[in-house]
């Protein structure tokens, strides 16, 4: 099953990790011969990409610098417990980003299968270093959800019902961006 799951590639003619000189995986090649990316001992599809976790897999769909934010797809678990999942996406993906003052992330986590919270350390941190941004999540599964809300990490990733319904595939980036950045910007303090 984790070998059968591609990270979307419907917007790789606008944008393509591997050639994107500021991002974390710039120049990586995916090996179609042989499975080298793995979540625990399961196999996934090579296109994924490596994060130093051994439970959870990313794609950077798009990026856009002059406007400031990523799309990323995560695959597998979210274990913060034993594996500190957050703090290796946050050094390996969001330092990349933040240096190029991309500060609006969102997250699709649809292919999240479980989550598995500690504390908002890294979260709070995040956060504090985003100044005027923020992260996203959309298409979390329930399980996923009430996980972030019963160790507080929900009121540092914003989420909310619409955006977990929506079509994101039918859309492209700048059109996700413009749906997430409305809905989140109702919710902000003026």
């Amino acid at each position: 099953m984790f070998h059968e799951t591609e990270p979307f590639s419907g917007w790789l003619a606008y944008y393509d990790s591997t050639d994107d000189e500021y991002g974390p995986f710039f120049g990586v090649e995916a090996n179609h011969a042989d499975y080298e990316r793995f979540i625990y001992t399961f196999p996934a599809h090579p296109n994924w990409d490596d994060i130093g976790s051994e439970s959870l897999l990313v794609k950077v769909l798009y990026a856009d610098y002059e406007e400031g934010y990523a799309i990323i797809e995560l695959f597998g678990e979210w274990n913060d417990i034993h594996l500190n999942d957050f703090k290796l996406l946050a050094e390996n993906v969001f330092t990349y980003l933040l240096d190029y003052y991309v500060n609006k992330i969102i997250l699709i986590c649809e292919n999240v299968f479980h989550i598995y919270l500690d504390t908002d350390d890294y979260y709070q941190e995040l956060q504090e270093e985003l100044e005027e941004g923020w992260v996203c999540v959309i298409r979390t599964r329930e399980e996923v959800q009430q996980e972030m809300e019963r160790y507080g990490i929900d009121r540092f990733l914003y989420r909310n019902a619409q955006l977990d319904q929506l079509k994101w595939r039918k859309l492209n980036p700048w059109e996700l961006f413009q749906v997430v950045d409305a809905s989140i910007s109702r919710l902000l303090p003026k």
